[in-house]
Protein backbone atom coordinates (compact mmCIF):
# COMPACT_ATOMS: atom_id res chain seq x y z
CA UNK A 1 0.00 0.00 0.00
CA UNK A 2 1.45 3.22 -1.43
CA UNK A 3 0.80 7.24 -0.04
CA UNK A 4 -1.74 7.24 -2.50
CA UNK A 5 -3.95 4.31 -1.56
CA UNK A 6 -3.65 5.62 1.92
CA UNK A 7 -5.30 9.05 0.88
CA UNK A 8 -7.95 7.93 -1.47
CA UNK A 9 -8.43 5.42 1.95
CA UNK A 10 -8.94 7.84 4.22
CA UNK A 11 -10.47 10.46 1.79
CA UNK A 12 -13.74 10.58 3.23
CA UNK A 13 -12.91 10.94 6.80
CA UNK A 14 -12.82 14.61 5.91
CA UNK A 15 -16.25 15.00 5.29
CA UNK A 16 -18.11 17.37 8.16
CA UNK A 17 -20.05 14.41 10.19
CA UNK A 18 -17.04 12.41 10.45
CA UNK A 19 -15.19 16.01 11.49
CA UNK A 20 -17.91 16.89 14.14
CA UNK A 21 -17.50 13.16 15.26
CA UNK A 22 -13.45 13.42 15.54
CA UNK A 23 -13.94 16.91 17.54
CA UNK A 24 -16.16 15.86 19.83
CA UNK A 25 -14.56 12.47 20.72
CA UNK A 26 -11.12 14.94 21.74
CA UNK A 27 -13.40 17.52 23.51
CA UNK A 28 -14.41 14.54 25.61
CA UNK A 29 -11.26 13.22 26.11
CA UNK A 30 -9.80 16.97 27.34
CA UNK A 31 -12.94 17.09 29.88
CA UNK A 32 -12.02 13.49 31.23
CA UNK A 33 -8.34 14.50 31.20
CA UNK A 34 -9.25 18.06 33.31
CA UNK A 35 -11.55 15.64 35.55
CA UNK A 36 -8.67 13.91 36.45
CA UNK A 37 -6.33 16.45 37.17
CA UNK A 38 -8.30 18.63 39.09
CA UNK A 39 -6.96 19.35 42.97
CA UNK A 40 -9.63 18.13 45.50
CA UNK A 41 -11.65 20.61 47.30
CA UNK A 42 -11.92 18.75 50.44
CA UNK A 43 -9.34 15.93 51.43
CA UNK A 44 -10.55 13.30 54.28
CA UNK A 45 -8.22 13.74 57.25
CA UNK A 46 -9.16 10.49 59.30
CA UNK A 47 -12.34 8.55 59.11
CA UNK A 48 -14.40 7.59 62.50
CA UNK A 49 -17.37 4.95 63.41
CA UNK A 50 -19.22 8.15 63.16
CA UNK A 51 -18.24 9.34 59.68
CA UNK A 52 -15.39 11.16 58.09
CA UNK A 53 -13.88 14.27 59.18
CA UNK A 54 -12.93 16.44 56.21
CA UNK A 55 -10.32 19.26 55.47
CA UNK A 56 -10.69 21.83 52.97
CA UNK A 57 -7.77 22.62 50.56
CA UNK A 58 -7.83 26.44 51.34
CA UNK A 59 -6.78 25.56 55.22
CA UNK A 60 -3.85 22.60 54.30
CA UNK A 61 -3.05 25.49 51.84
CA UNK A 62 -3.14 28.24 54.60
CA UNK A 63 -1.10 26.01 57.01
CA UNK A 64 1.69 25.58 54.79
CA UNK A 65 1.93 28.94 53.56
CA UNK A 66 2.01 30.07 57.19
CA UNK A 67 4.80 27.49 57.50
CA UNK A 68 6.81 29.21 55.31
CA UNK A 69 6.14 32.55 56.22
CA UNK A 70 7.69 31.79 59.23
CA UNK A 71 11.29 30.72 57.69
CA UNK A 72 13.80 33.56 56.95
CA UNK A 73 14.79 32.53 53.72
CA UNK A 74 11.83 31.53 52.11
CA UNK A 75 9.09 33.61 50.05
CA UNK A 76 6.28 33.03 47.24
CA UNK A 77 5.05 29.50 48.60
CA UNK A 78 2.79 27.47 45.94
CA UNK A 79 1.23 24.25 47.10
CA UNK A 80 -0.16 21.77 44.71
CA UNK A 81 -2.04 18.58 47.11
CA UNK A 82 -2.32 15.06 44.94
CA UNK A 83 -4.55 12.41 46.42
CA UNK A 84 -3.42 8.48 45.75
CA UNK A 85 -5.95 6.52 47.46
CA UNK A 86 -6.06 7.80 50.85
CA UNK A 87 -2.80 8.73 51.01
CA UNK A 88 -2.13 12.61 49.89
CA UNK A 89 1.10 13.89 48.64
CA UNK A 90 2.08 17.90 48.81
CA UNK A 91 4.52 19.83 46.33
CA UNK A 92 5.50 22.55 47.70
CA UNK A 93 7.19 25.33 45.79
CA UNK A 94 9.28 27.69 47.11
CA UNK A 95 11.69 30.55 46.23
CA UNK A 96 14.96 30.92 48.43
CA UNK A 97 16.20 34.32 49.79
CA UNK A 98 19.96 35.12 49.40
CA UNK A 99 21.55 33.35 52.48
CA UNK A 100 18.77 30.96 52.82
CA UNK A 101 20.20 27.40 52.20
CA UNK A 102 17.91 24.83 50.68
CA UNK A 103 19.06 21.92 52.64
CA UNK A 104 18.19 23.34 56.12
CA UNK A 105 15.26 25.03 54.91
CA UNK A 106 13.94 21.56 53.61
CA UNK A 107 14.72 19.50 56.43
CA UNK A 108 12.49 21.91 58.42
CA UNK A 109 9.92 22.73 56.47
CA UNK A 110 9.44 18.93 55.79
CA UNK A 111 9.40 18.29 59.78
CA UNK A 112 7.28 21.16 60.80
CA UNK A 113 4.66 20.79 58.06
CA UNK A 114 4.59 16.63 58.73
CA UNK A 115 3.87 17.73 62.70
CA UNK A 116 1.04 20.32 61.96
CA UNK A 117 -0.63 18.28 58.96
CA UNK A 118 -0.62 15.36 61.63
CA UNK A 119 -1.37 17.10 64.91
CA UNK A 120 -3.25 19.98 63.82
CA UNK A 121 -5.32 18.83 61.10
CA UNK A 122 -5.09 15.36 61.65
CA UNK A 123 -4.31 13.96 58.38
CA UNK A 124 -3.61 10.77 59.45
CA UNK A 125 -2.40 9.07 55.45
CA UNK A 126 0.67 11.68 55.31
CA UNK A 127 2.70 10.60 52.00
CA UNK A 128 5.92 12.63 50.63
CA UNK A 129 6.23 16.23 51.11
CA UNK A 130 8.15 17.16 48.27
CA UNK A 131 10.01 20.60 48.01
CA UNK A 132 10.82 22.27 45.22
CA UNK A 133 13.23 26.10 44.72
CA UNK A 134 11.50 27.33 41.99
CA UNK A 135 13.65 30.24 41.98
CA UNK A 136 16.25 32.89 43.97
CA UNK A 137 15.83 36.25 44.71
CA UNK A 138 19.33 38.06 45.91
CA UNK A 139 19.45 40.62 48.29
CA UNK A 140 20.80 44.48 47.74
CA UNK A 141 24.33 43.91 46.48
CA UNK A 142 27.06 46.13 48.33
CA UNK A 143 29.60 48.26 46.03
CA UNK A 144 32.93 48.24 47.30
CA UNK A 145 35.04 51.54 46.77
CA UNK A 146 37.64 51.56 44.55
CA UNK A 147 40.98 50.21 44.98
CA UNK A 148 43.37 53.18 45.80
CA UNK A 149 47.56 53.21 45.83
CA UNK A 150 49.51 54.95 48.80
CA UNK A 151 49.88 57.61 46.50
CA UNK A 152 46.46 58.18 45.26
CA UNK A 153 44.56 58.05 47.99
CA UNK A 154 43.87 61.59 49.56
CA UNK A 155 45.83 62.53 52.79
CA UNK A 156 43.25 65.16 53.91
CA UNK A 157 39.72 65.27 51.79
CA UNK A 158 39.25 68.57 53.23
CA UNK A 159 42.39 70.20 52.02
CA UNK A 160 41.77 68.62 49.01
CA UNK A 161 38.29 70.21 48.84
CA UNK A 162 39.67 73.53 49.55
CA UNK A 163 42.09 73.14 46.29
CA UNK A 164 39.69 72.28 43.51
CA UNK A 165 37.41 75.42 44.59
CA UNK A 166 40.35 77.42 44.80
CA UNK A 167 41.30 76.01 41.29
CA UNK A 168 37.87 76.88 40.01
CA UNK A 169 37.66 80.24 41.45
CA UNK A 170 40.80 81.05 39.73
CA UNK A 171 39.33 79.85 36.26
CA UNK A 172 36.39 81.09 36.71
CA UNK A 173 38.22 84.88 37.87
CA UNK A 174 40.71 84.43 34.31
CA UNK A 175 37.54 83.82 31.74
CA UNK A 176 35.60 86.73 33.71
CA UNK A 177 38.87 88.76 32.87
CA UNK A 178 39.26 88.10 29.52
CA UNK A 179 35.38 88.78 28.28
CA UNK A 180 35.72 91.98 29.55
CA UNK A 181 38.51 93.30 28.27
Amino acid sequence: MNWTDLTETFNHLTQPPYLYVACGGLAFACLLLILVRRQPKKIVAYQTESGRVMVSRSAIIDLIRTACGQLDGVTKPRVKIKVKGKTIHFDVQIQLMSGGRLREIEETLQTHLRQNLSENLGIEHLGQINIVATGFKSGSIETSSPITTAEQAPSNPAQELDALETSATATLQEELEKKQL
